[in-house]
């Protein structure tokens, strides 16, 4: 879709990122006295007003933009959750949603599986797509030439928002389903490799199991 549902809420705006809002503000309020200071200090031994001024705005000037790229950053992730998200602070209430924004301004569903990015070949940039054995691509979600901290960042908050979602709605996490899997098999597998060899005659768990049930 080309545009959020009403009831859809940035991640910015939700009240887990208001920690942002806040740093930003500090490190804005620091920027400012520290700049104050130094200038008040410089014109204090006797160096030109003018210049004092000109010291104080750059110090202010600078920092002020290293603030606003930090924030910019955790502004720009392109997550948005409903009220029923663990994001929101507050007890859910009904099915937890969450919407992933691609690179060409519209917000998908992103499915039940966790998502990483890969590099799109055709486009430039990275793509997204569905953490599972052949990658299903949901679309393109980036033109960085790298994977940048910042881009990292936003994959981790996403896979996080997703997991969380899915604790809401009591899902499954795939993840701890593939590892139960993977050690059942590993389980059987050296079992059968056992037997085969004839090096032990025991009798199989499983069996114990089902038996001890009858």
């Amino acid at each position: 879709m080309d545009q959020l549902p009403v009831e859809m809420v940035r991640f910015i705006n939700t009240p887990v990122a208001q920690p942002f809002h806040q740093g930003r503000n500090i490190a804005w309020i620091g920027s400012i006295l520290v700049a104050l200071i130094l200038g008040l200090l410089l014109n204090a031994v006797a160096v030109n007003t003018i210049v004092a001024i000109a010291v104080a705005l750059s110090i202010i000037t600078l920092n002020g933009t290293v603030v606003w790229l930090r924030f910019r950053s955790h502004a720009s992730t392109p997550l948005a959750v409903n009220m029923h998200h663990p994001f929101m602070d507050e007890e859910p209430m009904g099915k937890a949603v969450l919407f992933v924004q691609l690179s060409n301004g519209t917000w998908i569903e992103p499915g039940k599986h966790r998502l990483r990015i890969i590099p799109d070949d055709l486009i430039g940039g990275f793509s997204l797509a569905q953490d599972t054995i052949d990658f299903p691509v949901l679309g393109h979600f980036s033109s960085s030439k790298q994977r940048t901290p910042e881009l990292i960042r936003h994959m981790a908050l996403i896979n996080q928002a997703i997991a969380l979602r899915d604790a809401v709605n009591d899902v499954p996490d795939p993840i701890e389903e593939a590892r139960d899997r993977e050690s059942v098999e590993t389980g059987l597998l050296e079992r059968s490799w056992l037997e085969e060899d004839g090096e032990l005659d025991v009798e199989s768990p499983l069996v114990s199991f089902f038996r001890s049930k009858e």
